[in-house]
């Protein structure tokens, strides 16, 4: 099978939808499967068997045009577009709807009633004009747990849907070291009211100053935010305890990850994030709230679950910093290894979407 994937940023910067695209494509290979990624802009990795393919794109005001993928196409049996509400996606389905490709789309919890709440006016104008169409002729739809099957029938999809979460790099040194981890950490994009950070800030209120853990923030900004971040850490008084950092990247981010006491992951709404499944893997002992991958881990023993509450995450900081925490990191990584490896969640998605084609 030939799969094309279309990301533009797929070779730009670190983020969580660029290292997906990215590991999803050397995993199918390995799957046995021909993969392509037309992307605009970065410098291809080597050595993964995928082929890397830049197309140029003009602009028309906010709009992206990709030139070329028309070629990029030709004899491609799918085409995988990435996240949801973008005008590059809809250019590429017209694409390959004039060749008679298929195309799945990998939304990424684009629909998430949350998400398309968000801006809802402007949403709604878009989704009549431009996005309904891409959503309902898709051949497929990729979503990463059960859970999203209603997002996807609340927007009028009535397709398949094929149904396998991210995959997590499955390490072997270095791992948790257990007990020496001065803080709790979070890593991702300061967006506070998606990923929850105005409630983790409001938790650590509710615990005694004399038992609240030290916590670091890091990642890179979106739309401003972080300074919003910084201005709430300071009228709250948290400014001994919680430091706001810098995004870290590769060998950087494991050994801050592997120094810490806890990973916190305290979104309102969230699909299968990837830091979660770096922190798992590593052994690190991690507190969720109910977003489909944060159920997943819990029913499995493999995270602690608290309501995206203050008090809900007061009570799960405690836990998950409890010396017997431990062994909530050690089924976390043993899950991480049978269930989500890269190369275990590739196969499932080709032997679905083979299916569906």
């Amino acid at each position: 099978m030939r799969i094309v994937r279309y990301y533009p940023r797929a070779l730009i910067g670190d983020g969580g939808m660029t290292g997906a695209v990215r590991r999803w494509a050397g995993a199918t290979v390995r799957a046995g499967a021909q993969v392509l990624v037309a992307y605009d802009g970065g410098h291809p990795p080597g050595n993964d068997g995928v082929e890397w393919r830049p197309l140029r794109h003009t602009k028309r005001g906010a709009l992206h045009f990709p030139i070329g993928l028309d070629e990029v196409l030709e004899g491609a049996d799918l085409l995988v577009l990435h996240s949801g509400w973008t005008w590059h996606n809809t250019r590429a389905a017209a694409m390959a709807r004039s060749m008679g490709v298929p195309y799945l789309l990998e939304p990424r919890g684009a629909y998430d009633p949350s998400i398309v709440a968000r801006n809802r006016t402007a949403k709604k104008a878009w989704w009549v004009a431009v996005e309904r169409r891409l959503v309902r002729g898709a051949r497929a739809i990729h979503a990463f747990f059960d859970q999203e099957r209603a997002h996807l029938r609340s927007i009028g999809y009535g397709g398949p849907i094929v149904v396998v979460p991210n995959g997590a790099d499955i390490a072997t040194a270095p791992l948790w070291n257990g007990s020496e981890g001065s803080y709790a950490l979070w890593l991702g994009r300061f967006d506070p009211e998606h990923k929850g950070l105005d409630l983790l800030l409001q938790s650590l209120l509710t615990i005694p100053p004399a038992e609240r853990p030290a916590l670091k923030l890091c990642g890179p900004d979106w739309h401003g935010r972080k300074a919003g971040v910084h201005r709430m850490i300071a009228s709250l008084g948290l400014s001994d305890r919680v430091h706001v950092e810098d995004a870290v990247y590769g060998e950087d981010k494991r050994a801050m990850l592997v120094a810490a006491a806890a990973f916190a992951y305290p979104s309102r709404w969230d699909a299968c994030p990837n830091s979660v499944l770096e922190a798992i893997s590593l052994g690190l002992p991690t507190l969720v709230t109910p977003y489909p991958l944060g159920r997943f881990l819990a029913d499995r023993g493999a995270a602690v679950l608290a309501e995206p509450t203050p008090a809900g995450l007061a009570a799960g900081i405690r836990r998950v910093l409890e010396p017997n925490a431990a062994r909530v990191g050690a089924r976390g990584m043993e899950v991480a290894r049978a269930d989500l490896g890269w190369d275990t969640v590739a196969r499932s998605w080709l032997r679905q979407v083979e299916d569906v084609l």
